[in-house]
This record gives structure tokens, sequence and C-alpha cells, in this order.
């Protein structure tokens, strides 16, 4: 059983990806582990040391318990791999590396509402958390049903660092799955959107051998992808092709991550994303 680790507190962003965790937990039997930490770092500062900020510490956290269970015990009725949260005092980032190192989990789960402002999502991946994380990472921006899914591929793509991934963390969904090659390029230049068998150019033996690799080693796995397409286009111009999708699955170079096009355009995706590292 895959076992994923989900950041909750009292925000609207943490509520939507609970619900999106349980509905995809109900497809593949994922079992939730809850975090919550009473952040130190940007909240309140400890008055003191030693009796005075170990009873302030637990006062923060009988305070924030009350809420957070309260969370967790209206969705366990129907998510019964949910887990009551382990609750801590201190900085946020530090406390959840520290959780992930100490238990192996194949999955880290947070919400980040969708937004115009594209600086939330993008400042993610500059973070410690993120940088250091070594597990697959899903960003939830939406309740969206969970019935498709694309794999978005680039020609560095390195596909066992993804198809595995992609595998390992979803086995068991009932997903139609799409493969969507694009040609990330800047705005203002010729874009050209088709499906993978009738695209024309220069580069054809490339698109085809990635697309064919990724589609053997899908079905290697018993996914068997419903379409593939091909896209050369600008970020914004490819997130009209991504709009009927609940999930969108791709990888990211942790060297490269977030100077690459590739973020940029999962910054302009509604959806839920999941990134894998390679």
């Amino acid at each position: 059983m895959i076992r994923a680790l989900i950041f909750v507190d009292n925000r609207l962003a943490s509520r939507i990806a609970l619900r999106y965790a349980c509905r995809l937990a109900k497809q593949t039997g994922m079992d939730l582990q809850t975090i919550h930490i009473e952040d130190t770092e940007h909240g309140d500062t400890p008055p003191g040391t030693g009796w005075v900020k170990s009873t302030w510490e637990k006062g923060l956290l009988v305070s924030a318990g009350a809420e957070i269970s309260q969370l967790i015990n209206e969705l366990k009725p129907t998510c019964p791999t949910l887990r009551k949260p382990k609750m801590c005092v201190g900085a946020r980032e530090t406390e959840i590396l520290r959780e992930l190192e100490h238990t192996p989990y194949d999955l880290f789960i947070e919400g980040g509402l969708f937004s115009f402002n594209k600086s939330g999502f993008l400042g993610r991946f500059g973070t410690k958390l993120y940088r250091e994380i070594s597990c697959p990472i899903l960003v939830v921006k939406n309740v969206g049903d969970i019935k498709k899914a694309v794999i978005l591929i680039e020609d560095t793509t390195d596909l066992w660092s993804l198809i595995p991934r992609f595998f390992r963390t979803l086995e068991g969904a009932d997903l139609e799955l799409d493969i969507l090659h694009v040609k990330l390029q800047k705005p203002g230049r010729l874009s050209f959107k088709e499906g993978a068998e009738a695209m024309k150019t220069s580069s054809v033996e490339d698109v085809d051998k990635i697309i064919i690799s990724a589609k053997q080693m899908l079905g290697e796995t018993g996914w068997s992808p419903q379409k593939t397409r091909v896209i050369r286009d600008a970020p914004a111009g490819i997130v009209d092709s991504l709009q009927e999708y609940g999930l969108v699955v791709s990888c990211l170079s942790r060297q490269t991550a977030r100077k690459s096009s590739m973020l940029e355009l999962l910054s302009h995706v509604p959806s839920a994303v999941l990134v894998c590292w390679q």
C-alpha cells in the first residue's frame, strides 16, 4: 500500500487537498497520514524557554488539535485510510522534512489553490522543503473529478524516473490516461497541436521514439493510454488542452526546476499536479 503524508491546517487549500486525497484513496487504497504543524517560524514566538515554552506549545497543540481533529473526523467515515494527525510545534518545512526522513512515505500532498498570480506555485519549488524532498509531490489546486489524467513529457524527460513512480502512486486507480508530448517555446512563435500519429515534422522520429517508449513502459505496468498528442506552443497556449484533466503528471529536474518552461506550464494548470523528480 502506498503511504502518503498530507499537510493539514484550517485553511481552504488544506480542506480541498484532503477531499481530493480521500477521493484518490478510494481508488487506490492509499494510506493517508495527516500532519499539522504550529509554525513558530512564521507565527507567534515562544515565550521564554523550558517549562514556560513547553506549556505554551502544549496549549497551541490543544487549541489546534480540536479543530484539525474535527476536520479529519468529518471525512473519516467515507475515507477509512485517513489517519489522525501527527501534531507538532516548530518550523513547518523542517518538521515535514523530519517526518519524511523518519518514516518512508511514497508521496507528499498539500493544497495550493489555483491563482492567476503564479508566484505562489512557482515559489514552492524554491523552498527548502521542495528542494530536499525525495518522494513525488501532489499539489492540489481544485477538488475536480479524478476521472482523467495526462502525463506530460518533453524530449528530455527521464521516463525511468517518471513512469515507475506514476505507476507506484496511482496503482489501482480507475483513470482514463493520455500522453501529451509538449514542445515548449516562447510566446509569439508558430504553434502546433495534433495527434502524435499525424505529426509531420523533421523531429517526428524523436517524437515517436519518446511516445512509443512511454506507451511501452506504461503497458508493462498495465496502463493503456487512450490518446497521445503532440503540442508545440508557449506554456500559456498549452493550458487549454489540459482543462479536461483532473490530474496532470510531469517530471522535473531538481537542478533546473525553477527556471524550466515545464514548471511555468504547471503553474498555469488549474487542476491537481503530480510532480516526480529526475
